[in-house]
């Protein structure tokens, strides 16, 4: 199952089934959470993509519009990456062609790299889309081995053109998107050559402070596993591999392919987390399903955090992929309930917090996975300025399970349980000994923005929370 069909039955599947407020879900279940002592991962922002027709389509806005759009994401809410989409078949569609316009017009062209780096965002990630058919077998399949390192060099070429006749810095590349979901792609023996040859072609021009990013497969599954532990049996290509990355969909980052990196230094560029279809304000499911997305990939050592569309041109078939839409004529832009909940995320870990392992007595690692999904999800982190935040996600949802009239109990088996309210205890196993700490907490719902709740207090490292309702996300960070 892919992960956009993946993600209809988890989110939008559910919203074909309306119910009324429920009557009788459980109030106040009483959930514990520790706070394992030891620093983990360390935060390194949020960011968000931009597809060659978004950008395209960014072009035809006045400068104050594009301003506007580009600092409500990059400055904001501290969305400091840009992910920028490439099509290598575009830029070399024949042998020994290479066209860069493809890429120029809707980013350079369009300002909407210059604008977003005017305000506040400070990172390029290059996404290549499309391995170029002429290197690949007649109806899809695997690259040719011959071509692996002309599809290397195509990649490098391409950075360091963008960096010497445009001035764009590409800060760190990946390889392929969703590499199994394309015509032509690489067989788990080709991804550690394609990782040497790429490593030896971008340092060969100069590029050595391009990361390389691998292999941004659709589902953190059991496939990512396979791929990523192939590519870490080749010393060297694990070696010239900066960051694992997978996206974040129906199957998140799971401990399975956080074990992988336990120890080493590498990152993880969770590069794409997304929601597709119908979406307007105020959609706390969507909302909610993203928070708990983000703070189980906390859990399981992801450093970057993208989501797919940061702002681009309404579309009301698929909305739900943006974090704003707009339109012209005139020019008004709406800000979807997710945006407010990564708003309260982003003032509760900083850039550089550092992460700490939470486990649940409800639902042990709280995994985002294949199948219902966590209903509380909680992280934490210590900042760098010693302020510690915790945040906690309720994805339950009375959309999910309901009685049906002839009496038959329907359940979304990819998507949350019926709605539920808890009682959130966080203990933070290194605070034991701490004295108390005042902590402000914040509240996101359906059209209840980043609002202060009041002040909790932490005791030998243990705060309560005594009221998270369905679809809420409630965060803590001590003063």
């Amino acid at each position: 199952m892919n992960k956009r069909t993946a993600l209809l039955c988890s989110i939008l599947t559910t919203s074909v089934f309306l119910a009324a407020p429920s009557g009788n879900a459980l109030a106040n279940t009483a959930v514990n959470i520790t706070v394992r002592q030891g620093a983990r991962q360390t935060f390194q922002g949020f960011g968000a993509s931009q597809t060659t027709n978004g950008g395209t389509r960014y072009a035809n806005l006045a400068q104050s519009e594009k301003n506007t759009l580009q600092k409500l994401v990059c400055n904001d809410i501290q969305f400091k990456i840009v992910r920028l989409w490439f099509d290598p078949a575009q830029y070399a569609s024949k042998p020994g062609e290479e066209n860069i316009s493809k890429f120029v017009d809707p980013f350079v062209s369009s300002e909407f790299i210059s604008t977003a780096l005017a305000n506040g965002c400070n990172k390029l990630l290059l996404a290549p889309g499309k391995i170029p058919e002429s290197m690949g077998p007649s109806g899809g399949g695997y690259i040719h081995n011959y071509q692996i390192k002309n599809y290397a060099a195509l990649l490098a070429n391409f950075i360091y053109k963008a960096r010497q006749e445009y001035g764009v810095k590409i800060h760190a590349t990946g390889v392929l998107n969703e590499p199994n979901d394309r015509p032509i792609k690489f067989s788990d023996e080709q991804w550690p050559i394609i990782i040497k040859n790429l490593r030896k072609e971008l340092d060969n021009r100069g590029l050595k402070d391009v990361k390389i990013i691998g292999p941004e497969l659709a589902n953190a599954d059991g496939i990512a596993v396979r791929v990523i532990k192939a590519i870490k049996q080749d010393p060297e290509a694990w070696k010239a591999l900066d960051g694992i990355s997978t996206h974040s969909y129906n199957m998140a980052a799971t401990n399975a392919i956080a074990n992988l990196i336990e120890g080493t230094d590498k990152e993880y560029w969770m590069t794409e987390a997304g929601t597709n279809g119908k979406e307007n304000p105020g959609d706390a499911l969507n909302a909610a399903s993203a928070a708990s997305r983000f703070l189980n990939d906390m859990n399981h050592r992801v450093t970057h955090w993208i989501w797919f569309i940061g702002h681009a041109l309404a579309d009301p078939k698929d909305d739900a992929t943006r974090l704003i839409r707009y339109s012209r004529d005139p020019f008004r832009y709406d800000v979807f309930q997710k945006y407010y909940y990564f708003l309260q995320l982003s003032k509760t870990f900083d850039l550089g917090a550092v992460f700490r392992k939470s486990v649940s007595s409800l639902e042990s690692n709280m995994t985002w996975t294949y199948g219902k999904k966590p209903r509380i999800t909680v992280a934490s982190a210590k900042n760098p300025d010693g302020s510690w935040g915790i945040a906690v996600s309720n994805f339950t949802d009375d959309r999910f399970e309901f009685v049906l009239p002839n009496g038959y109990k329907w359940s979304n088996t990819q998507g949350g349980y019926a709605a539920e309210d808890f009682s959130v205890t966080v203990f933070v196993e290194e605070l034991a000994q701490a004295s108390d700490k005042t902590m402000r907490m914040y509240r996101s719902n359906s059209n209840v923005n980043n609002i202060y709740i009041g002040n909790a207090i932490m005791r030998k490292g243990k705060v309560t929370i005594p009221n998270v309702k369905s679809l809420d996300l409630i965060t803590l960070r001590s003063k």
